[in-house]
């Protein structure tokens, strides 16, 4: 029974901290996020067109026009643009809960595009910060009808970064023409390597993990009783009084029978 709880008592422990030693861990990033976008997009002052509460918002500069204040306006409807919003929700990245995201999509965009889903990853950066990726087509169509004119379909592609901060998780949401996307999309993967201000945060460890250290301790727990239970053991042997030997237990007995006699004399 002792051996039994002296096993527990190492399994118990390995199963709990094992997987938190050994695993990645979370980690502040100490900094204030900051969002480097591809060149050639240019900050919308905030207040002006595109802002969304308090959102920072960058546009192509192919696509904006300054006005005689320096200000900067919209040129054309269908142009790049970028949103970068701020949650205080601490979101998760990892595929599955990415995966929940995707199904919230088209919901999210309703009234204003009609969402068909392309792709969700994780991505993991150089120093271990992982940036959840969804992207999408919002395509919509403008009617004209007022104009005498057929509607005009707008076809509009989404990428959405999902980076973790100190402070909730930043999002950046990127819109660019359908057609111009095999230009857009790998410059604004290659962002996620520069925004400063990510934070590491990585999942719980796996259940089967705490299974694979407890067995682990388990195994160390018995075989360090045993050793434990061989030396003392040996130890008992060796302090144990010596058994006689026949020949040994005759001397002893005739000694015995001299002393008997001289003390009858």
């Amino acid at each position: 029974m002792r051996r039994l709880i002296a096993v527990l008592l190492v399994a118990v422990p390995a199963a709990l901290l094992g997987p938190r030693f050994v695993g990645p861990r979370n980690h502040a990033a100490g900094a204030p996020f900051q969002y480097e976008p591809p060149e050639g997009l240019v900050p919308l002052p905030r207040g002006s067109a595109g802002d969304r509460e308090g959102a920072q918002v960058w546009v192509h500069e192919a696509a904006e026009r300054k006005n005689f204040d320096g200000s900067v306006t919209d040129q054309k409807a269908p142009s790049t643009r970028i949103i970068l919003n701020h949650s205080n929700k601490e979101m998760s990245v990892e595929a599955a809960d990415l995966s929940k995201l995707v199904e919230e999509m088209p919901k999210a965009f309703e009234g204003s595009c009609t969402w068909s889903h392309r792709r969700h990853e994780m991505r993991v950066r150089a120093d271990g910060a992982r940036v959840g990726l969804i992207e999408g087509d919002c395509d919509r169509e403008i009617d004209l009808s007022a104009f005498g004119l057929p509607s005009k379909p707008v076809k509009t592609r989404k990428l959405q970064l999902m980076f973790p901060d100190d402070s909730g998780t930043s999002l950046v949401t990127a819109s660019y023409p359908t057609d111009e996307a095999a230009q857009w999309a790998p410059l604004l993967e290659a962002t996620i390597g520069k925004a400063k201000g990510v934070a590491t945060r990585v999942p719980a460890p796996a259940p089967w993990t705490h299974a694979a250290w407890a067995l682990a301790g388990a195994v160390l727990g018995w075989l360090g009783t045993a050793i434990v239970m061989r030396s003392g053991s040996g130890a008992t042997t060796s302090h144990a009084p010596k058994a006689r030997t026949p020949k040994k237990a005759r001397a002893d007995e005739d000694d015995d029978d001299d002393d008997t006699k001289e003390d009858e004399r």
